[in-house]
């Protein structure tokens, strides 16, 4: 809280309060009392003033400007109180007392020393800003000229003091209130003046409230004025306080029949001049007597309505209902304040609906919104932060952030950090598990960068299905790339290769076959092809041309996968349906793991969903028998690896928009993130050398998304198996 603006505004209030106060005086600047009055008015109007302007303004040369203003009135302050005192107390009969003119240099002098300070020093020797938390103010090594003004100043009020001390004990009756309520007056500033001088109070030390005080001394006079006649100005006051209130007033008597109205009372109802009788509130106030009637009581209430005045236009009206009192007594009537409050009433309005189309914005979008102070304590929480937490804001609200979501308390460091340095931070694609529920997320942290409640927005948005998106993108772009070169090395490994495996095959059947150029060969050197051909098979010679042939032949199948993965197929499109393809498939499999393969796919069970839930559908069955061969071969030799027990695979068909899909489900091992993440790629494999060449899914992958045009994903986690997820469009032209 900034203390110097409190009481810089105070002592501004201070001086309009002098400033009304000499104002309202000045209807009877001929009288002589309120001549002086209006004078001392003026001068604490400029002391107040410009202090309140020396605490509010921050540097240092600023303030000083405003103590030389301040001069201004508190050089003449004393000088007039004494004067206005000496007039206050004449008495018809007595000697009039003066003041010799030269004591007016008394004042002058000081306002002339303040303004020259800097040549000589001699009212402040030295000024400095002291700063503390709650305030900032300035201190002095004070001067000769200031001790000698404030001691001329504090004789001054003594004699004032004693004139009107003498006042009260001679007077009677109404002229001892009035003395009573001048000593009142003047006594507050400057015993305040004194505890500042002194340093009675250590917590307001260097703070002067003698300006502040003031305002008692304004409202003091004013009570002198309006209650004892001070000054003789009754009538004057009160008719001048009354049309000075920018408000209507309204008096009833008991009878409620209106004894008086003020200006703006009678600008406000668009009324005439009224009749020298009094008239019936009822029929001068017709609605506002009904609401009247249904709220008076011994004690003030107030109470807030809409009433149709001046012309008909309908306004919004803050009215407070008092009783008024006789010597605190007897009730004399009613008083009446009325406060047009329209222009507040649309302003809370459109702030309610501003507020509330800002709610609807926030709340409309699908990402968690929340916001928080710098304590971290939650301030707003949208709609869909209740959605996605299942906790709403009513619970939310005044929470601790890290105490109501721990999953986001790795965040509440960034949190502090935002609202310290007012930038914002990103958070991309962290994993985080709200409600029970694993998603991807970005987050974004933006400070606050309102002054009076500094604090940060979260925003959570789930990426989950773009970040799946992005992967199978990237995915398709990784294999697409590569596509190229396998296609240059299939090529430029299939003539050697091919070279090879033909060269191996001839040399085999001349060492074994007994053709015709092979005896003839053989008699010109004396050769036994048989002893030879036993020789071979002894040193097993044969046999590894046999291996050579079939390494030659993987080779030769890796080649021919690598350019199945870079070609395009141009066949024809027929309709097909899918369980029966999956059959076929199933069927393939346990023939080809029952001769040539270790596991037997017959040991794994297959449970189907869904079978009859979708049309025929428009594709290249071969292309996509392979993607389900690889597939499932792919899942049986992990199961089988891992162990698993009861080996099952779950398959399902269901129709997704304008796509047929067929989702695999296996009970095995799974995946960790690193592996699915890579599954797709070309040469990617976990199994031991020469089990598996890693084109298997990347071609799979390549035919549903090149070949099919459809999506191909995989969802797995470790110890809960996979889902490889397929999905082909149902409007391909089938030839």
């Amino acid at each position: 809280m900034d203390w110097n603006i409190i009481y810089g505004c105070l002592n501004l209030l201070s001086s309009m309060a002098s400033i009304g106060l000499g104002a309202h005086l000045f209807r009877d600047r001929r009288n002589k009392r309120a001549q002086f009055l209006i004078f001392l008015m003026a001068g604490t109007a400029v002391w107040a003033g410009a202090y309140g302007m020396e605490l509010i303004c921050p540097g240092l040369e600023s303030k000083l400007m405003w103590v030389r203003v301040e001069y201004l009135g508190a050089g003449a302050v004393g000088l007039l109180l004494l004067r206005f005192a000496l007039v206050a107390v004449e008495k018809p009969g007595r000697m009039a007392w003066g003041l010799s003119p030269w004591l007016w240099a008394v004042p002058l002098t000081v306002m002339a020393a303040a303004w020259s300070n800097t040549i000589h020093g001699l009212v402040w020797q030295d000024a400095w800003l002291v700063t503390k938390p709650e305030i900032q103010f300035l201190q002095y090594h004070r001067g000769p000229v200031f001790w000698f003004h404030t001691c001329f100043s504090y004789l001054c009020i003594l004699g004032v003091l004693i004139l009107l001390i003498r006042d009260v004990v001679t007077s009677r009756g109404l002229q001892r209130k009035q003395a009573v309520v001048l000593i009142c007056g003047i006594s507050i500033p400057w015993a305040a003046n004194g505890v500042y001088l002194f340093e009675l109070l250590p917590g307001m030390a260097h703070v002067d409230l003698s300006p502040t005080a003031f305002m008692a001394s304004c409202a003091l006079f004013s009570l002198g004025l309006f209650r004892y006649h001070l000054l003789h100005l009754l009538p004057l006051a009160h008719e001048a306080v009354m049309d000075g209130l920018g408000d209507p007033v309204i008096v009833l008597d008991m009878d409620d029949r209106v004894m008086e109205l003020n200006r703006a009372c009678i600008s406000a109802f668009d009324l005439g001049p009224l009749p020298s009788d009094p008239v019936s509130a009822q029929l001068l106030f017709p609605g506002l007597y009904r609401k009247i009637c249904d709220f008076r009581g011994k004690q003030p209430r107030e109470f807030q309505c809409r009433l149709e005045i001046a012309g008909g236009r309908p306004r919004e009206w803050h009215i407070r209902v008092s009783p008024l009192w006789e010597n605190w007594e007897h009730q004399s009537g009613w008083l009446l304040l009325l406060r047009d409050i329209t222009s507040r009433v649309a302003a809370e309005k459109a702030l309610r609906e501003a507020r509330n189309y800002v709610d609807s914005i926030i709340n409309s979008m699908p990402s968690v919104i929340i916001g928080v102070d710098r304590e971290g304590r939650v301030v707003h929480w949208n709609l869909g932060a209740e959605k996605m937490t299942g906790i709403e804001e009513a619970k939310a609200s005044g929470m601790k952030l890290d105490l109501l979501l721990p999953r986001l308390s790795p965040y509440c460091e960034d949190i502090e950090r935002v609202v310290e340095t007012g930038m914002p931070r990103h958070r991309e694609k962290q994993s985080l598990s709200l409600n029970g529920v694993s998603i991807t997320a970005d987050i974004m942290i933006f400070p606050i960068l309102s002054g009076s409640t500094p604090g940060a927005v979260i925003r959570v948005d789930d990426i989950s299905d773009q970040a799946r998106v992005s992967e199978m993108l990237a995915q398709s772009e990784k294999i697409m790339s590569i596509a190229g070169l396998a296609a240059g090395m299939a090529h430029e490994i299939n003539n050697p290769l091919a070279g090879m495996i033909q060269n191996v095959q001839v040399i085999r059947n001349r060492l074994s076959k007994p053709l015709p150029a092979n005896l003839e060969t053989a008699r010109r050197y004396n050769l036994d092809l048989d002893r030879v051909a036993a020789y071979m098979e002894d040193r097993k010679i044969f046999r590894m041309m046999d291996q050579a042939l079939e390494v030659g032949a993987r080779a030769g199948k890796i080649v021919e996968n690598m350019l199945t993965f870079s070609r395009k197929n141009d066949g024809l499109v027929s309709s097909h349906s899918l369980p029966e393809m999956m059959d076929d498939t199933i069927s393939l499999l346990e023939k080809d793991f029952t001769l040539r393969s270790q596991y037997d796919f017959r040991s794994v069970k297959v449970e189907v969903a869904d079978r009859d839930a979708l049309p025929l559908v428009p594709c290249e069955k071969s292309r996509l028998q392979q993607v389900f061969f690889n597939i499932l071969k792919n899942g049986c030799q992990a199961m089988a690896q891992a162990g698993t027990s009861d080996p099952t695979f779950f398959i399902r068909y269901f129709l997704d928009r304008d796509m047929a899909g067929v989702e695999i489900r296996d009970n095995g091992p799974g995946m960790d993130e690193t592996v699915r993440r890579r599954i797709f790629e070309p040469f990617f494999t976990t199994k031991s050398v020469g089990r598996g060449t890693g084109l298997g899914l990347s071609v799979s992958y390549f035919i549903i998304k090149e070949t099919l045009d459809g999506e191909l994903d995989v969802r797995s986690a470790p110890d809960e198996g996979a889902t490889f997820t397929i999905r082909l469009p149902l409007g391909r032209s089938a030839g």
